[in-house]
């Protein structure tokens, strides 16, 4: 059963969105934006093996993964 998640926008600005969720909505906030798959899960035990070993490349934002994609 899907949750309806609301959340309140508390600031705008020309680079930045901020919102706030309850405690309550926590879970399903994460599920809903699938921070709870399978292959996101194995992506961050990869990502955290490479970061150990030092296989490591700075970035200013996560546009730059997404734009090579």
């Amino acid at each position: 059963m899907q949750k309806i998640l609301s959340a309140e926008l508390k600031r705008v600005t020309k680079d930045k969105i901020r919102f706030e969720i309850t405690k309550d909505n926590y879970e399903a906030f994460c599920n809903a934006v699938g921070l709870y798959k399978k292959d996101f899960l194995e992506t961050l035990k990869k990502s955290e093996a490479d970061h150990k070993a030092g296989r490591t490349t700075k970035r200013k934002s996560l546009l730059e993964i997404t734009e090579k994609a």
